[in-house]
């Protein structure tokens, strides 16, 4: 298993754990309706030690399908209340996960013509590997 998917199941099991979500995450797509998804970004290294240890910011985009605005919101700004205010990472066996901040609320990018909502937020999460 390749850190990024490791961290990736572990960010999406401590999110659907401790926060109120309406459904769990999904790492392959955005379904149909009240649906949520995880994906990482483009990351970049921000120290490089001489053990060839690397600190690098991982970007995670979440999007959110649902009904009704205000759980779009509420689910999204839940999950990034959450990472940010957590002072004790989930561990990997290939990585160290060190902090998270917000680099973009909740906001909206669009509904479908059935009126669903699709909303979307970033956390930028500092790992060690």
């Amino acid at each position: 298993m390749t850190t990024q998917i490791e961290f990736l199941e572990c960010l999406a099991s401590a999110a659907e754990d401790n926060c109120r979500l309406d459904s769990k995450i999904s790492l392959d797509e955005l379904s149909a309706r009240n649906s949520l998804y995880a994906e990482v970004g483009e990351g970049f290294t921000e120290t490089m030690y001489y053990n060839k240890c690397t600190v690098k910011t991982v970007p995670v985009l979440f999007l959110c399908r649902h009904i009704s605005q205000q759980r779009c919101i509420e689910q999204l700004s839940d999950i990034c209340n959450y990472f940010q205010r957590l002072r004790n990472y989930p561990q990997g066996h290939t990585f160290s996960w060190l902090d998270t901040t917000i680099a973009k609320e909740p906001s909206k990018i669009g509904r479908d013509e059935d009126g669903t909502w699709h909303y979307s937020c970033i956390l930028n999460c500092k790992l060690c590997y």
